[in-house]
């Protein structure tokens, strides 16, 4: 497996619109050719070990591109996402950084990201940022919803982020409007991009000018300055066979159940549930997604239903 550290890395020349910080990396895909897969890169890798090069990897496009020619477009083929899932690596552990990307997403798709906590995927999700086919972006925590947007579509747009691992804390903005700051408590693994949207829309988004480069002091945030986390959503078995508890930082709420095609297939109202409650189903072998709803805010988690 990959094992190149970004801090380990030749630092990069000094790139427009960052001229007051040091760019350790920084990737526009102008140097690979139009179907070239991203993995052949050092610095990035597949989610499962060993499949650069495969429909799992992503390939460089000249369709859009917010400068030069390429881009890399990040797409899903199958219904519960992928087989397309890349991460860029960075195994930062201290410090303060600001990484931030373009992306264009089409309008009637959607599209996802997530940072990992470790080199290696899967170890840990630090956030996921997905981008719902409405135009809202929703960012989720440990199962809580801590950050939100909205983003344009059919144009490229930036997503930036300022983590400090010191203070723990991270601040997002899209096109240099803040969407709030919450805890960043674990190290920088790397950025999966991942085939899958808001589990209705199909995924479908190009990203471009991925950037990593030490943060100025002025741009970190302080850790009181940290939101706190909004409305939770967690359940269990998962996979399950016709019934799951949930549990919610809310007491009551509504609670729908969709399929991948977003048909509504299960809706309930129901409280109690920082407690735990049972939702019971007869529904077919497939993935779902559990929707909860309450107090104005709105989170969502996979199911996997097995029989």
């Amino acid at each position: 497996m990959k094992k190149l550290l970004l801090s380990a890395a030749a630092f990069i020349a000094i790139s427009a619109g960052m001229t007051a910080q040091t760019v350790i990396y920084s990737e526009g895909f102008e140097s690979f050719n139009v179907g070239d897969y991203v993995g052949t890169s050092p610095i990035w890798t597949t989610w499962v070990a060993a499949q650069e090069g495969t429909d799992a990897d992503a390939q460089v496009t000249a369709e859009v591109a917010h400068e030069g020619t390429n881009s890399l477009h990040i797409f899903q083929t199958a219904a519960a996402g992928g087989p397309m899932d890349v991460v860029m690596l960075a195994g930062l552990t201290e410090g303060a950084y600001d990484c931030s990307f373009w992306m264009y997403v089409p309008a009637g798709a959607s599209g996802y990201y997530n940072f990992q906590e470790d080199m290696t995927p899967g170890v840990g999700w630090a956030f996921e940022a997905t981008f719902n086919a409405d135009g809202t972006i929703s960012v989720v925590k440990d199962a809580a919803e801590v950050a939100t947007g909205t983003y344009p579509f059919d144009t490229w747009f930036q997503m930036h982020h300022v983590m400090d691992m010191d203070g723990d804390a991270i601040t997002m903005a899209i096109d240099g409007t803040s969407m709030g700051s919450f805890l960043f408590d674990s190290p920088f693994g790397g950025i999966n991009f991942f085939g899958f949207g808001d589990g209705v829309a199909l995924g479908s988004y190009f990203v471009d000018d991925v950037a990593i480069a030490e943060a100025v002091p002025s741009s970190v945030v302080a850790p009181s300055a940290v939101a706190p986390a909004r409305l939770s959503l967690s359940f269990s078995p998962n996979p399950a066979r016709d019934a799951i508890t949930l549990k919610s930082s809310a007491s009551e709420g509504t609670v729908r159940v969709r399929a991948l095609n977003g048909q509504l297939v299960h809706e309930q109202r129901m409280s109690g549930l920082e407690r735990g409650q049972r939702l019971s189903f007869n529904l077919q072998s497939g993935i779902y997604f559990v929707e909860l709803t309450a107090g104005g805010q709105r989170t969502m988690q996979r199911l996997v239903v097995e029989h």
